[in-house]
């Protein structure tokens, strides 16, 4: 902004003044509008049983991120009920950490506000699951579908580079859809794996068979016509015997039957992923930030979405509704999505206001001496560096060229 500004000779504030600012008067009144909004949100869900959605979003890739912004965002209303900022200073500087002290902290907050919370959906974190299970028995926990598809589809195509089992790519895409229906029709462990598994004998062009004091068992798609113009071709059980090996291995995977019950509930976070990416329009990754400054993007994000939950779509003249269509590059498919309503900032103006009545009570000016919050990470360590740092005169004086 004051580069723009330059470009057009235009008066712009300082960077100290801007700082001075953000930090006296903007952040206190984002914090504030931020904790009426959360109360708000909150109380609605009071004297019921709520589905949480939870997931954590690193400010760059994991095993070097400093901060990890942790979200739960309610189920039926998609709003956002808890947002929490963890920084690695709090995981003794071990990045991996960051995403289960968040989970902790941010549902052990929601609980102890009163609300009653009968189901958390998540990613299959492996710290989180032990953290559930440990913690929290008698809370319900499933799985994000879309995660273990995605994963179950990179074993398929991992498999499917050996050149023997190239035919494997043709059906990965069918393999995957068929996960997701399995998930969605089954209510037992027991009907998951019947159907699940059933995708062994369909890939052979048999869609009946006996099991050994089972009984028959049949797919449950309707009858299958004669189609000449078929792209994927049947697997012969003899003659690709080592192709349906391999498949088999993956589908009956002993570590992916076992978390089963954690696919019966058939949840998906898709929103929340959509919000995490909604906070780079606020929070982007090429720059770097204060903890107090990350967080109050964050919390910008949060109110932008929590305010602008309930659009509805766009309409035609016609009263239909409106799409737009959109080409993945990866998948190399078209797909639609309903417009929504125009977005609707009023709260910008609450902030502002807040910030305003920040600086007219303010006896002390912006220019005081900074003093950190006792919560402040910064306490535990100035940097996020192992060491201390040297003075600057004294990395000087060390400091040699291979040039000179």
């Amino acid at each position: 902004m004051l580069l723009w500004a330059k470009q057009l000779n235009l008066l712009f504030p300082s960077s100290t003044r801007f700082h001075g600012i953000q930090r006296c008067y903007m952040i206190p009144a984002i914090e504030s509008a931020w904790d009426e909004n959360v109360q708000e949100v909150r109380s609605e869900f009071q004297n019921r049983d709520i589905i949480l959605m939870g997931d954590g979003r690193n400010d760059s890739p994991g095993h070097s991120a400093q901060y990890c912004s942790y979200t739960f965002m309610e189920y039926d209303t998609k709003k956002i009920i808890s947002l929490l900022t963890i920084d690695k200073r709090q995981t003794e500087r071990k990045s991996v950490n960051m995403e289960k002290r968040g989970f902790i902290q941010a549902l052990n907050e929601i609980k102890d506000s009163g609300l009653s919370v009968k189901e958390v959906v998540t990613d299959a974190h492996l710290g989180i699951s032990s953290v559930m299970k440990k913690q929290y028995p008698d809370v319900k926990h499933s799985y994000d579908i879309w995660h273990v598809a995605k994963n179950l589809g990179k074993k398929i195509v991992k498999a499917s580079q050996k050149k023997q089992n190239m035919v494997l790519m043709k059906w990965s895409r069918d393999i995957i859809n068929h996960f997701w229906f399995s998930c969605q029709k089954a209510e037992s462990y027991s009907e998951f794996v019947g159907i699940w598994r059933s995708v062994l004998h369909h890939i052979t062009n048999k869609h009946e068979w006996i099991i050994p004091h089972g009984g028959l068992y049949q797919c449950l798609h309707d009858p299958l016509g004669e189609d000449e113009s078929r792209s994927k071709p049947w697997l012969h059980p003899e003659k690709d015997s080592h192709v349906l090996k391999e498949l088999a291995n993956i589908v009956l995977d002993k570590r992916l039957l076992k978390n089963v019950e954690h696919f019966l509930n058939f949840r998906s976070t898709a929103e929340l992923e959509g919000f995490h990416q909604h906070i780079l329009m606020y929070c982007a990754k090429r720059f770097a930030y204060t903890p107090p400054v990350y967080r109050a993007r964050n919390l910008l994000a949060a109110l932008d979405h929590n305010k602008n939950a309930s659009r509805g779509e766009m309409k035609n003249k016609d009263g239909s509704t409106r799409y737009h269509r959109t080409y993945n590059k990866k998948s190399g498919r078209w797909s639609v999505y309903a417009c929504k309503e125009p977005k609707s900032f009023d709260y910008i103006q609450e902030v502002l206001v807040k910030a305003l009545m920040n600086r007219l009570n303010d006896t002390k000016g912006m220019y005081r001496k900074v003093t950190l919050d006792p919560t402040d990470v910064r306490l535990i360590s100035k940097t996020i560096a192992p060491v201390e740092p040297p003075s600057t005169q004294q990395l000087v004086q060390e400091k040699k060229s291979r040039y000179n």
